[in-house]
């Protein structure tokens, strides 16, 4: 499996399920789903960093992590906006 593809395809199943293991019975404060948003991007950004370490060896584990974890808080960010925007 290629890079690109893995990432999309870790990054849909991830998103998928901190939906269901998190997502599904977010109350409406901002804390709680703020909480949810942090959960799922370290939840991705786990992955993210074991399948960049994984085909990647050379890059390091600096480089995997920090562009893990800025990929990760994006995706979920524009995944579900509405956690910092809306009431």
């Amino acid at each position: 499996m290629s890079f690109g593809v893995g990432v999309l395809l870790i990054t849909l199943a991830s998103m998928l399920a901190t939906w269901l293991l998190f997502g599904l019975h977010v109350e409406s404060s901002k804390k709680q789903r703020f909480i949810y948003w942090l959960k799922s991007t370290v939840f991705l950004w786990g992955a993210l960093v074991l399948w960049v370490s994984y085909k990647e060896p050379n890059a390091g584990l600096l480089v995997s992590a920090g562009g893990s974890f800025v990929f990760s808080a994006v995706a979920n960010l524009l995944r579900s906006q509405w956690i910092l925007m809306f009431p």
